[in-house]
């Protein structure tokens, strides 16, 4: 999803959380997107349409080969897929040393660090976030 609708998204990403320029270019920015979902060359959301799991992106892993699992909603992932602040390895150590609540903890403080969205472009300051973890 992040490839469809980019200029609109770059667009949405220059004005601060809660201006009208913001709340135009998002909505420009979601008709682009609603556009290219369950399309060939947008991107596919098996919750929109079942159909579209057939174009899911799968792979394998010997089971002896994992000492540890994580599944986190990109609200949770925020720390390394928008704020680049730990990478996957760190994710795994928060997550072993001190929980799902402690991750989370994390991703809040620095969301509130940013309540203009503007350090961390992004178009909501918060987003729902559960993380799952097993050794």
């Amino acid at each position: 999803m992040d490839k469809t609708a980019r200029t609109e998204r770059d667009e949405a990403d220059r004005h601060p959380f809660g201006s009208a320029e913001k709340q135009a270019a998002l909505l420009r920015m979601k008709h682009a997107e609603l556009a290219g979902r369950n399309q060939p060359g947008g991107y596919w959301m098996a919750a929109a349409d079942p159909f579209a799991a057939r174009h899911a992106i799968t792979g394998e892993v010997p089971l002896d080969s994992v000492r540890r699992v994580a599944v986190l909603t990109d609200g949770a992932a925020r720390l390394v897929a928008l704020f680049g602040l730990l990478d996957w390895h760190d994710v795994l150590d928060v997550l072993a040393q001190d929980g799902p609540t402690e991750l989370i903890c994390r991703v809040r403080a620095i969301e509130a660090a940013d309540p203009s969205c503007m350090k961390w472009a992004r178009n909501k300051r918060s987003d729902d976030a559960t993380a799952g973890y097993a050794a």
